[in-house]
């Protein structure tokens, strides 16, 4: 739901098609019924203009109510595992107020980042919360200079592990490098992000809400969400939690991968070009197993002891399967 859209209609201020979605919102769960009735109900005790901020407070109030006693979870390698109930509520109001405050804040926050350097290996990135970043190689990183303030909001181009410190009054954004979002409040999750090209997000711990235009798309821990920019489609997968993991551990999984897929993982990590001739794929068998990133030449050299996978390169930038 657009947010200014449900405070324009609040304050008797919309069009007849901003009516139509908020009909349409209404029907969508009971919550948000029970939400705009409380809305409505403090707005004529108050009797004045309702802003973001108050669908902020009563959002949060509303939903600790519904959810006063989440069962417990199971604890993971990284950290305990925040209720479902809570962090699913916590996501909706980001996807919601985070969307309005971007858009207002948009002029300000433009050209507002600090740049964390490349690098040739994996690096770990602390942020000023305590939250920290695993960067693969070759990724790129810009920190809001705002961070911390409102909100806590990062730029990515490339791959990345995050381990998100929880904070329910500031959402974690993650821009991507196709301008969508990545929303969360404390949670460990993975990012593919370039150009172009299908975004994925791989889940580790907690529960995560990915935005593109109007809709969000919610991915849970065990699971891995794969957009296709051109089409605009996306795909829900179950995926292995050390795979989710992988940069946080320094080693990648693989399960029944060909030579394809096993391309796929070294191009996005190393943020290099494989090509993969026909033979590569029926020449050898399907490889399960974990290899240690001590760096993509020796990475290389371990796959071709374990699987005979054959390769050269063609350039500096570019390697060969066959």
């Amino acid at each position: 739901m657009n947010w200014e859209i449900l405070i324009r209609y609040l304050n008797k201020e919309t069009t007849e098609a901003e009516n139509a979605d908020v009909k349409a919102w209404l029907g969508e769960r009971p919550e948000n019924k029970t939400l705009l009735q409380y809305l409505e109900e403090r707005s004529h005790r108050v009797n004045e203009p309702v802003k973001g901020d108050v669908i902020h407070n009563e959002w949060v109030k509303l939903l600790d109510r519904m959810y006063a006693h989440p069962k417990p979870v199971k604890q993971t390698k990284i950290k305990k595992l925040y209720t479902w109930a809570g962090v699913a509520a916590s996501l909706v109001l980001v996807c919601c107020v985070t969307w309005y405050a971007v858009h207002r804040e948009k002029d300000v926050y433009e050209n507002s980042y600090t740049l964390i350097k490349k690098s040739s290996s994996r690096k770990k990135v602390a942020l000023p919360d305590g939250s920290v970043v695993y960067l693969a190689p070759d990724a790129s990183l810009a920190v809001s200079n705002a961070y911390g303030q409102s909100k806590r909001e990062v730029r990515l181009l490339g791959e990345a592990f995050f381990d998100v410190k929880h904070d329910l009054k500031k959402s974690f954004i993650v821009r991507t490098a196709n301008n969508l979002q990545v929303n969360v409040l404390g949670t460990s999750f993975n990012v593919y992000s370039a150009k172009g090209v299908s975004e994925q997000i791989k889940v580790a711990t907690g529960l995560v809400g990915f935005v593109e235009g109007k809709q969000t798309h919610f991915i849970k821990a065990g699971e891995q969400l794969d957009y296709n920019i051109g089409a605009k489609t996306a795909q829900k997968l179950q995926v292995n939690i050390d795979d989710a993991q992988s940069l946080l551990n320094g080693t990648l999984y693989f399960s029944n991968s060909n030579a394809s897929q096993i391309a796929l993982k070294l191009s996005q990590y190393y943020h290099i070009k494989i090509e993969v001739e026909p033979s590569a794929n029926k020449k050898y068998n399907l490889f399960s197993g974990e290899m240690k990133d001590n760096g993509l030449d020796k990475l290389l050299e371990g796959l071709n002891y374990a699987t005979g996978l054959h390769y050269k390169y063609k350039n500096q930038q570019t390697i060969i399967f066959y």
